[in-house]
């Protein structure tokens, strides 16, 4: 028979590292229960915080876009050319797209209706109503670069309303460049009309022939045709 193995005085004394690991975290969280547990509510009242958060985002971007919806239909309804134009309608569509702007200012919608907003002061003349819609689009309505060429279009509309001609010049050329490849051709139209109203007669020349080379033959390109015979006879 095998005697049992004799184990030392020393051996017993000897500490099992995992234990004594387990025994120091069980002291730890015991002695600072409180904390702990008071640490790890805080994390989960901030998941669901964030939880709830994002449902509410997701919630108020469906409520956005279906009232966004009727402010388009509205909008369509006062700017069609089948239908006649009212100061009426206009305004009914305008009162629409400021209360998605107003109710959802978070959401996509809610961003996207002052790019309209904008649209509709110009039809009005209301120029500087114009350029702060417009200028809000272009500081909160993201990065979408035809989107932002047209918001920078209206703004050279509205100076240009405003017979701020060198201001609505800047406006048309940073349209362009900022659309890149995309086809800006009444950004070209106005820069040319601009260039005439600063006496750069040549310069209009060279946005006029832009315009006439991406425009579809129309009544209005028969107009800068002839509006560049005239220019030319200039020489």
């Amino acid at each position: 028979m095998v005697a049992a193995k004799k184990i030392s005085k020393k051996k017993l004394k000897e500490p099992d590292e995992f234990i004594t690991f387990t025994e120091r975290t069980f002291l730890f969280v015991r002695k600072h229960l409180r904390e702990v547990v008071i640490g790890t509510s805080v994390v989960v009242a901030i998941v669901i915080a964030l939880s709830l958060f994002q449902m509410w985002e997701k919630r108020k971007e469906a409520e956005a876009q279906v009232t966004f919806a009727s402010a388009m239909e509205a909008y369509q309804k006062a700017t069609s050319s089948y239908g006649e134009t009212t100061g009426q309608g206009l305004k009914e569509a305008l009162g629409k797209l400021e209360e998605v702007a107003k109710r959802y200012p978070r959401t996509g919608p809610g961003k996207l209706s002052y790019l309209y907003q904008g649209n509709l002061h110009l039809r009005q003349g209301s120029y500087d109503e114009a350029i702060k819609a417009f200028t809000t689009f272009l500081d909160k309505g993201g990065q979408e670069k035809l989107l932002r060429a047209f918001a920078t279009e209206g703004l050279a509309y509205a100076y240009e309303g405003k017979k701020d001609f060198a201001k609505a010049l800047e406006y048309y050329q940073r349209a362009i460049e900022s659309a890149e490849s995309l086809p800006m051709q009444n950004a070209h139209l106005g820069a040319g009309r601009c260039f005439e109203r600063l006496g750069k007669r040549e310069e209009a020349l060279a946005s006029y022939r832009a315009y006439l080379k991406a425009a579809q033959k129309s009544q209005e390109s028969n107009m800068v045709e002839h509006r560049v015979a005239l220019l030319e006879a200039k020489k």
